[in-house]
């Protein structure tokens, strides 16, 4: 899933379907480069800390249980574990 189809599909399918709101996701920019960037962000805020960030294409995006084990996710690893146990 890339930039372009993010907004449509995080807000309008994944949590209208039930994916919580507080889920962990990242969007990796030229992800395996030099130049790459990183954003984390619980699912309902990571388009706006995209647009903040101001990442382009190409962009991966990445949600559920997997962004919370990397040793960047903003938040504890218990808060993390809880998240993704909810689900």
């Amino acid at each position: 899933m890339g930039l372009s189809t993010l907004p449509s599909l995080a807000l309008k399918v994944l949590m209208h379907h039930g994916l919580p709101p507080n889920t962990p996701a990242a969007a990796i920019e030229r992800g395996t480069t030099p130049q790459q960037r990183v954003v984390f962000a619980e699912l309902k805020d990571l388009t706006d800390k995209i647009s903040l960030a101001e990442l382009i294409s190409p962009t991966l995006i990445v949600i559920r249980k997997v962004v919370s084990l990397s040793p960047f996710w903003p938040y504890s690893s218990k808060e993390a574990t809880c998240m993704a146990e909810a689900k």
